[in-house]
């Protein structure tokens, strides 16, 4: 097994705690800039409506929220508004953290998994980070089996 843990689901979870870390601080910085762009254009909000819309309600409120962004160039030269949805601003910075999200609450509201039961994942890429983050969120457990020719760089990457 290349000496990995006998614990993979620990690192995972580990990992993803970490880039959702990271993706919120960065998808606070990037919305604020944003609204910062938004009311300089002519639009106006009151400080406390802006508070709010900035509050998740935790880890899977975050997960879709995701911002906007006006791609000005684009815009400007085709005279159309072209936006682009930044989903790399999820918590878990990918859009299967909605993927995730969606099969782990669908398994709890139809009764196939409860609080602290098991998921379990065979993939060595963003779906298992996204399904352990949401996972833990519900206070569910996630082990993620890996294969065993899954290359060491990226195995060493997801620690």
């Amino acid at each position: 097994m290349h000496g990995r843990s006998s614990e993979p689901s620990a690192i995972i979870v580990v990992l993803a705690a970490a880039a959702a870390s990271l993706g919120l601080a960065l998808a606070s910085y990037l919305y604020r800039c944003y609204q910062d762009s938004y009311s300089s254009s002519g639009h106006t909000s009151t400080a406390s409506n802006q508070d709010q819309s900035r509050t998740q309600q935790g880890v899977l409120g975050a997960i879709g929220n995701t911002p906007l962004i006006r791609i000005c160039s684009l815009s400007q030269a085709t005279g159309c508004e072209i936006l682009a949805k930044a989903e790399f601003l999820n918590p878990g910075g990918s859009v299967k953290d909605r993927v995730a999200l969606q099969i782990i609450r669908r398994a709890l509201e139809s009764g196939k998994l409860r609080i602290g039961g098991l998921v379990t994942e065979g993939s060595a890429g963003s779906t298992a980070i996204s399904l352990a983050m949401v996972a833990a969120a519900y206070g569910c457990k996630c082990h993620v089996v890996i294969p065993d020719d899954t290359a060491i760089e990226k195995v060493s990457g997801e620690k």
